[in-house]
């Protein structure tokens, strides 16, 4: 494939030995130098694979201005790609949290140091190549809904823009359902934690969302709890407001509270035959396990008989924000959000039944066999 990559240098001559390196070592790569005052044109244009960023405007380190941490500002939050941050003073980047993450990398410009970037690139390549192919599907998966969708909304319309409405509803709904046709048709085997959208995919409270009371412990699992009232009563927009005033959530113990849906005392190794059938059913008697999230939150099992209610202003949709009590961590996709109303209906919606004498029920059932002549 095509390795379209995006060196982003007011002086070009400095970035002349990278692109030499490029073109000499990485298959298929298509290096293009531009300035910082047309970087961000560029980046709409060229839609780059891989970004190579200089940080400071001139070629005096006490005196150029480091106009680059703009456009690192907006590769982040705009056209976000893998990034090499090239630059001779990588102090200016120290304390970004950003450069942890794996498709950010900071190389020092120096001596040979060229040969460290093109090895940047090319731990990114195969990556890379995988999200082109998703890439690919997407708009396959487009091209095929606006063709088989269109022509039913164009009969039952003539409102232009209830045409437009109903062609990105259905255009949304298709696509999605394409891409998640793989996993819902037993495709590869997931990862338990995949199911997690993190950060939640929208902006309003959904079935299945992870809270977290904002000042407890990320670590444990009592800041937690799992979001019970339907989606439909929660969304809100322009148009439409919550139906309810408050979340019905399930809060949330130790991965240990499976114990208890498994009359267990304790963990023993023998016990995990005893376990793995619970987590393959998705939910216990009275629990959902919930697999951790890495980075942000332990394994743990919502209680679906330690319920309460909060009020939807408590409840803020970013942890970067410091509005409520308590913060979306993340949501569920489907068909997990689907499980989470299902097992809240299993636990609480059951009718009420007093206990009875159960051994003598069983004993005389067990008398029906022998009558019937099946003793076996």
């Amino acid at each position: 494939m095509s390795l379209r990559i995006l060196l982003i240098d007011d002086q070009p001559a400095s970035v002349e030995p990278v692109e030499e390196e490029l073109r000499a070592k990485v298959v298929g790569a298509q290096p293009k130098t531009v300035g910082f005052d047309t970087a961000q044109q560029m980046l709409q244009d060229f839609e780059p694979h891989v970004v190579v960023l200089d940080i400071l405007k001139g070629h005096i380190a006490g005196e150029g201005e480091p106009i680059g941490l703009k456009t690192l500002d907006y590769v982040w939050t705009e056209r976000f790609c893998p990034l090499v941050i090239y630059t001779a003073v990588p102090e200016l980047v120290e304390d970004d949290l950003r450069k942890g993450h794996p498709f950010v990398k900071v190389v020092k410009k120096g001596r040979d140091s060229e040969q460290e970037v093109v090895s940047c690139i090319d731990r990114f390549a195969p990556h890379i190549s995988a999200l082109d192919e998703v890439g690919r599907e997407i708009h396959a998966a487009m091209t095929k809904a606006l063709k088989e969708v269109a022509p039913r909304i164009f009969e039952s319309l003539t409102d232009p823009q209830q045409i437009d409405d109903m062609l990105t509803r259905s255009a949304r709904r298709r696509v999605a359902a394409a891409m998640d046709d793989a996993l819902s048709t037993g495709g590869p085997t997931l990862r338990s934690w995949e199911h997690y959208l993190c950060p939640p995919s929208s902006g309003h409270l959904l079935t299945g969302d992870i809270i977290r009371n904002r000042k407890g412990d990320p670590k444990d699992p009592l800041a937690y709890a799992v979001v019970l009232t339907p989606s439909c009563d929660l969304v809100h927009d322009e148009q439409r407001e919550p139906k309810v005033s408050e979340a019905l959530v399930a809060c949330c113990k130790g991965a240990d509270r499976v114990l208890q849906d498994l009359a267990l005392d304790g963990w023993k190794n023998k016990h995990r035959d005893k376990l793995l059938p619970l987590l393959r059913a998705g939910y216990g008697p009275s629990c959902l396990p919930l697999a951790s999230l890495p980075g942000k939150f332990p394994p743990m099992a919502a209680d679906l008989r330690a319920l309460k209610l909060i009020a939807l202003g408590k409840i803020g949709n970013f942890e970067e924000s410091e509005c409520g009590e308590y913060v979306r961590i993340a949501s569920v996709d489907s068909p997990f959000r689907e499980l989470v109303s299902w097992v809240y209906m299993h636990v609480a919606a059951r009718p009420g039944l007093p206990d009875r004498d159960w051994n003598s029920w069983a004993e005389e059932i067990i008398g029906t066999f022998h009558t019937s002549g099946s003793g076996n």
